[in-house]
């Protein structure tokens, strides 16, 4: 379980915290403009399924409570990601990477106009808010996103098992 107590924390640890970027290698045409990156925590299998690959980038983790939640098994995989201005995700789903199906809570940290900033799903448009997580099936459901405005925008998100129970809005 994920509680909306750990996803507030998550928030405010991921607003104060400066995360040292790397560019994300997209694939086709997945995206019209480069995405930046932190991992910080990782859990992965090679291609046979077999072999665990665990990591947690504890030297941006300061806060005992933080490196609690990360500790929670349930959390697969979890990144600090940035979508410059003008950037559109192209419809798409997310590749299944872990040994279990999982689902995403994203935390929107800085969304500069509620407006422009927005992803598409089930065919309906959805604006983020800053500090409020939603919970998305991103690896079984078609999905697409944009930042349409003048800034870039800020998302801490967290891969968790598929039957994780998270105190947030499910779409």
């Amino acid at each position: 379980m994920i509680t909306k107590k750990e996803l507030n924390c998550l928030f405010e640890w991921a607003k104060k915290t400066e995360f040292p970027m790397k560019n994300t290698p997209t694939v086709g045409e997945y995206s019209n403009k480069q995405i930046y990156h932190c991992w910080i925590k990782a859990e992965t299998v090679d291609k046979s399924r077999t072999k665990n690959v665990k990591y947690i980038k504890k030297n941006l983790i300061k806060d005992p409570e933080v490196i609690h939640i990360f500790n929670n098994s349930e959390i697969l995989f979890t990144t600090f990601s940035i979508f410059e201005s003008g950037t559109i995700l192209n419809k798409h789903k997310d590749p299944d990477v872990y040994r279990c199906p999982y689902k995403r809570i994203q935390i929107p940290i800085e969304i500069p106009d509620k407006e422009k900033c927005f992803m598409i799903w089930n065919d309906k448009k959805v604006f983020w808010e800053e500090g409020v997580s939603q919970v998305y099936e991103v690896m079984d459901y078609f999905h697409e996103g944009a930042n349409l405005s003048n800034s870039s925008m800020k998302f801490l998100m967290v891969d968790v098992k598929l039957d994780t129970i998270v105190e947030c809005e499910y779409k």
